[in-house]
């Protein structure tokens, strides 16, 4: 949220600990949320800007991985829409 079409100013942090990616943060309003079986998640691992972004996947199962409700959309209403949630979601 906040970032908009401005990749380079995600929130969305994924910091190493061990073997795993721990990450923390939300994406809003995305297509498939809660129903996908993987979510390719860009995440700050550096410093400001696009050099510190690290693309991730997410398994469906992984605990610390939770959805918001479904967005109620005026038209196309065939393909899910929710925000994904991190909670100290542990990524090998």
């Amino acid at each position: 949220p906040g970032s908009g079409s401005d990749a380079a100013s995600l929130s969305t942090r994924a910091v190493v600990d061990g073997d795993h990616y721990v990450l923390n943060g939300s994406k809003a309003f995305i297509s498939g949320g809660g129903r996908s079986d993987l979510y390719v998640v860009m995440a700050r691992t550096g410093g400001d800007g696009p050099g510190g972004i690290t693309c991730i996947a997410v398994e469906k199962d992984t605990p610390g991985l939770d959805f918001g409700a479904q967005e109620k959309k005026m038209g196309w209403n065939s393909q899910p829409t929710s925000a994904v949630i991190f909670e100290d979601c542990r990524v090998p």
